[in-house]
This record gives structure tokens, C-alpha cells and sequence, in this order.
């Protein structure tokens, strides 16, 4: 998730990567960065729908806030799940940390306090 849907699908090229190479390679030991996604992933790859088109889900779903939230309703919805887990993988961490905090966000979600240790 990221600030716009632009920013969140370009995000998610780090996942198509890592997947691509796990697929090639069968390991993978870092995750990419967007940059070196983007020149490992064909453009086919890099425009692969990130939210729900046609009837049809995609693999990875990456959005702004409002569009995540509303295609996390719209599956939840249709499989009557209670429960969402999200999981990002973002290789620059200020990324990661902005990203981890929206969905929450946009959901409407206070997090729970963090027990000290």
C-alpha cells in the first residue's frame, strides 16, 4: 500500500521480482529493489493488474489507501472471510514502514499496543 495507486503498483515490482526469481531460480535471497525490479521485470510483468478487473483477483493486490480498502471489502464480501492478514514486501524501509501503516489507516484500525519486552 502506498500513498497513491501509482506508488503501490510500482511497489509491488519488488514482489513480481522476488516471485520471478524464486520461479527461475528456485531461491532468492534479497529482495529487490524497485529500481532493480524494474529492470529485471518485462513491462507485461510491471502492468499486471494489481487490483480487481473483470471478475478477476489478482495476485498481488496494491493500492492507495481508499482503493485497497475497497477491494479489501469487495473480497471479504464475496468470500466471507473475518479476517485480512497483510503482508508487504518492500525492500526500502522507510517504504515498508509508511506501507505497514496505511492499511490500518484505512481500515479504520487502531493497532494494539506493543508489550514491551
Amino acid at each position: 500500500m502506498a500513498d497513491t495507486d501509482a506508488e503501490a503498483r510500482r511497489l509491488s515490482w519488488s514482489m513480481r521480482a522476488l516471485l520471478a526469481r524464486l520461479a527461475r531460480t528456485g531461491a532468492a535471497p534479497d529482495v529487490p529493489t524497485v529500481d532493480v525490479a524494474a529492470r529485471e521485470l518485462a513491462q507485461a510483468e510491471r502492468d499486471t493488474p494489481t487490483v480487481i478487473a473483470h471478475g478477476r483477483w489478482p495476485r498481488l493486490l496494491a493500492g492507495s489507501p481508499t482503493t485497497a480498502r475497497d477491494q479489501i471489502e469487495q473480497i471479504t464480501k464475496a468470500t466471507g472471510v473475518q479476517e485480512v492478514m497483510v503482508q508487504d514486501v518492500v525492500a526500502a524501509p522507510a517504504a515498508r514502514a509508511h506501507s505497514r501503516a496505511l492499511p490500518a489507516q484505512a481500515l479504520g484500525v487502531t493497532p494494539a499496543a506493543v508489550a514491551a519486552p
